[in-house]
């Protein structure tokens, strides 16, 4: 078993501690496998790849996360009003240590740093834009607002490539919606205008849809069963596996439903990549972004929509998993717990997938 390492093992090669080997394991940046008793094992040739190139990028693909480095007392706001329509996961903290921690394993694609002035805070500041790892990353420092104002008109302020900077104001609401108006700003300068809302990060979403190889992939059991299980546990008689690309909504899996996909236009799932979250629509006839929809017309007469967010490895969301329905209805806090650990479970399952062509690869190698 030479071509196969411990945790341990890896970590001396690389010449990092075994917390932070496990951690690249956990966030799969570093392919594994688990045996039957539990323990995880790692492809030589892996490690050795990262040895070889020893660059900080091959040890960290951006990934579709925003870490949060909040001012005191700020975070629970944060965690409530979160980067709406970025398509970003946030990881949210008052600790510079903990925010430290997170980076040393994830190269998100936004790091903002309130009170970018003081103390740690400014260490970490200086560290990142010091940092070549994080060079794709757009790096926000929020400073203590000496004006004194609440007008976030032009509050974020170019400051170089990818760094932004912007005062500190006392409403965390208004402050998200200020780095939201610059990244979706100049999002718009660069995609064709749609029907539909995009979140910021779509561009690098489809790729992360292209490269997961699902799109036109065969019928797989593990797949078809979650839906299944989708359309049972919220009793609707449509459910779906979609994949969202830029033209279209393709079924990895379906039932109830006989078309293997619809033009995005026709995607209500639009909406569950924009919100990034269980998104549930009571009845769509109600909906202004639907109500013209021709899923609301004969023959399918759709009325009511449920999606939860299917994502790649690295958190970009590739699709949901969603159920339908003819009449308008809503869902019970079991049948929305129980949608979401599917969409769960088959990003678990494309997770899976990857790590076999990865450990594949390197066989070939």
């Amino acid at each position: 078993m030479k071509d196969i390492l411990t945790t341990a093992k890896a970590a001396e090669i690389l010449g990092v501690s075994i917390r932070t080997a496990q951690l690249w394991v956990e966030s799969g940046q570093l392919p594994s496998w688990k045996t039957p008793g539990g323990h995880r094992r790692i492809p030589r040739q892996a490690v050795m790849d990262l040895v070889e190139h020893n660059t900080p990028e091959q040890y960290l693909p951006l990934s579709a996360r925003a870490i949060i480095l909040a001012g005191e007392g700020r975070a629970p706001d944060w965690r409530t009003h979160g980067l709406k329509g970025s398509g970003l996961l946030l990881d949210v903290t008052e600790d510079a240590l903990e925010a430290r921690k997170w980076l040393s394993f994830t190269c998100p694609m936004l790091v903002l740093i309130e009170n970018a002035t003081s103390g740690n805070n400014r260490k970490l500041l200086a560290e990142l834009q010091a940092d070549q790892r994080f060079r794709q990353t757009i790096i926000i420092s929020s400073v203590e607002n000496t004006e004194n104002t609440e007008n976030t008109e032009e509050a974020v302020n170019p400051i170089g490539h990818d760094r932004l900077q912007l005062p500190l104001y006392p409403d965390v609401a208004a402050t998200s919606a200020a780095i939201l108006k610059h990244l979706t700003a100049s999002a718009k300068k660069r995609a064709a205008p749609t029907g539909y809302p995009l979140p910021w990060n779509e561009r690098v979403r489809l790729e992360a849809v292209r490269q997961s190889g699902l799109v036109g992939s065969g019928p797989e059991a593990s797949f078809d069963n979650l839906v299944n299980l989708a359309a049972f546990a919220t009793r609707s008689p449509v459910a779906m596996f979609t994949l969202v690309t830029q033209t279209e909504q393709w079924f990895k899996s379906r039932t109830g439903f006989e078309g293997a996909s619809t033009p995005r236009e026709w995607a209500f799932c639009n909406k569950t990549l924009y919100e990034n979250d269980l998104t549930v629509i009571e009845d769509l006839t109600k909906d202004p972004h639907f109500s013209t929809n021709p899923a609301l017309s004969e023959p399918f007469g759709f009325r009511f929509y449920a999606g939860a967010p299917v994502r790649d490895p690295l958190g970009f969301a590739l699709g949901s998993v969603c159920v339908i329905d003819k009449i308008p209805r809503s869902l019970s806090q079991p049948e929305r717990d129980a949608l979401s650990t599917t969409a769960d479970a088959a990003s678990n399952l494309i997770r899976l997938r990857a790590l076999e062509r990865e450990i594949e690869r390197h066989r070939e190698i």
